[in-house]
């Protein structure tokens, strides 16, 4: 029997339950009974088991369900589950490929400029994580594939980016001015959790030019705000997201915003609930926004189809005030908001199917494919090689100065 295919996965969710009465109405979690409670979450402290005091309960994420699920159900398949303080060159190197499917970049962002320092060298440098840093760094950056996107037709909401260095309130304010907004927001890019998110109106920013300064004095770090004017539509209506593999859709999950809602809580609808005319426009602009993304390789640099993407599409149904614009407020008008990738939340215990081990058998495939793609290339060198010295060799031999 062949040597077993070892692969890692980088774990790290605390939002992603599977251990939960919702997932146990569509799934079997009697897979995860063996596993180690170390690789438990606390609900409370949102730390990991083994930090916490003896006798803390804790809850299995998705991240470390699916590859505990592969170990357990595909027996060429050898299972590294990598936890946040274990990621180094060296445990990454020891595996043909390294999905990161929890803890990434981002995670590292909110704990120190060393440990992001550590972190990022770690991704850019072992050469075989997926998705490659390529695709990663194009995601974290915000504006590389927004502007992207828009370049090729996607449509987005009106957007202009604070860069670091280049940026000041009185800029800003003049850039948002300048394109007739009335209310925007503030995102930024290297963050998650809608930190630094925050919405704000023109007139209020007149009045009080204090709040656009503590914003920059609060955020002086990051290296794009990303600014956009305020989607009225947006938070009345669903925010579509759509899973892809391979560049195939999975699925979807559609919210609602809290402020919203009559109860004040966020609504979150998956299959068939989710209107049709909202999941085939996000699928349909989904797809578009997939095309700008690099190109996915293998470690030894062959081409093979994009890993886990997620693609947040939202609806304007208002009147809009950019200058360059024409959404009709009348209609609807769908847009992509966000482009996610591997280390996003899959909704799981919010689905209608049990997707555990369909995600399972598409990392395993992926992997497959990896280590087949790279044996090929192998193959293929050493096959060319022999001819490649002797040329060499030939070549070097008449260049020698004559008579020596």
């Amino acid at each position: 029997m062949p040597m077993p295919i070892r692969v890692g996965f980088l774990v790290g969710k605390d939002t992603d339950l599977v251990e939960d009465p919702k997932y146990d109405l569509i799934g079997d979690a009697s897979f995860l009974e063996d596993l180690p409670d170390m690789y438990r979450v606390d609900s409370e402290s949102k730390e990991y088991l083994k930090s916490c005091p003896p006798g803390t309960q804790g809850f299995a994420h998705a991240d470390v369900a699916i590859p505990w699920y592969i170990k357990k159900h595909f027996e060429d398949v050898e299972v590294d589950i990598i936890m946040p303080e274990d990621i180094t060159q060296k445990r990454l190197a020891s595996n043909l490929v390294n999905f990161v499917i929890g803890y990434d970049v981002i995670n590292a962002v909110f704990e120190g400029k060393k440990r992001l320092d550590h972190v990022m060298k770690c991704f850019k440098t072992c050469g075989n994580i997926m998705p490659s840093w390529e695709v990663q760094d194009f995601i974290y950056i915000k504006s590389r594939y927004m502007q992207a996107c828009m370049d090729s037709g996607v449509p987005m909401a009106p957007t202009v980016y604070a860069f670091q260095g280049k940026r000041s309130p009185a800029r800003l304010l003049n850039d948002i001015k300048i394109r007739g907004w009335k209310t925007f927001v503030m995102k930024q890019s290297m963050m998650a959790f809608s930190l630094g998110f925050c919405k704000l109106t023109v007139e209020e920013c007149d009045k009080n030019p204090k709040i656009l300064q503590d914003y920059f004095k609060d955020y002086p770090d990051c290296p794009e705000y990303v600014v956009q004017e305020a989607i009225e539509g947006f938070t009345r209506n669903w925010e579509v997201r759509c899973f892809w593999f391979n560049g195939e859709f999975l699925y979807a999950i559609a919210n609602r915003a809290a402020v919203s809602t009559e109860d004040g809580k966020e609504v979150i609808v998956t299959g068939d609930d989710i209107p049709t005319e909202f999941l085939e426009n996000a699928k349909r602009i989904g797809r578009e926004a997939l095309k700008v993304l690099p190109q996915l390789t293998t470690p030894d640099g062959q081409p093979v189809p994009m890993t886990l993407i997620r693609t947040d599409i939202g609806c304007s149904d208002s009147q809009i005030y950019d200058k360059d614009y024409n959404w009709d407020p009348n209609s609807k008008t769908f847009f992509l908001n966000e482009i996610e990738y591997g280390g996003t939340t899959y909704f799981i215990r919010h689905l209608k199917a049990d997707m555990i081990p369909k995600w399972a058998e598409l990392y395993v495939a992926k992997s497959r494919e990896i280590q087949q793609k790279m044996l090929e290339g192998k193959a293929l060198g050493e096959s060319v090689e022999p001819k490649s010295k002797k040329a060499k060799t030939a070549a070097a031999v008449m260049k020698k100065p004559a008579g020596k």
